[in-house]
């Protein structure tokens, strides 16, 4: 893999910790953190091209995953950082590893959500305000799916 490639997983990971880690402190997913994955993206599609029809498709699974989010906002079920990052996850992961990714959130979007209730149970009140930092269950799809697909290539 070129060196290029290697960098771009290096920022798409990176992007992702960050993401989760802020989601966690502050409830908040800076926009730096979706640039950075669709940079990302851009340095790993420089480094090795994917075909025209390939590229358009990971582009449009982008654009359909943010429109649905944008729909999530809207009914106020999901924060904008939530859907920004979920859409340049999906860039990198396209239609084809979009399932795997929104199981494993789904997943882990449970198990945060059951973590808050008991921990608010344990402190006697709520917690969050009713928020969850769902960075951290989006970010566990993508490394999901990152770990499935790609990681492998990274291997010498």
């Amino acid at each position: 893999m070129p060196v290029a490639g290697w960098l771009a997983q290096v920022l798409f990971l990176g992007g992702l910790a960050d993401a989760a880690l802020s989601d966690l402190r502050r409830f908040r997913i800076p926009n730096r953190d979706p640039l950075l994955l669709l940079a990302a993206f851009v340095i790993a599609a420089l480094a090795r091209p994917p075909a025209g029809a390939a590229l358009v498709a990971h582009l449009a699974a982008g654009l359909v995953v943010f429109a649905a989010g944008a729909a999530l906002f809207r009914l106020g079920v999901w924060g904008g950082g939530d859907v920004k990052l979920l859409a340049g996850v999906a860039v990198w992961c396209g239609f084809g590893g979009l399932a795997c990714v929104l199981a494993v959130m789904a997943l882990a979007g449970g198990l945060l959500a059951l973590a808050v209730l008991l921990a608010g149970r344990l402190r006697g009140r709520a917690t969050g305000g009713g928020h969850l930092p769902y960075g951290l269950a989006i970010a566990a799809g993508a490394v999901a799916w990152w770990w499935e697909a790609l990681a492998p290539a990274l291997a010498p």
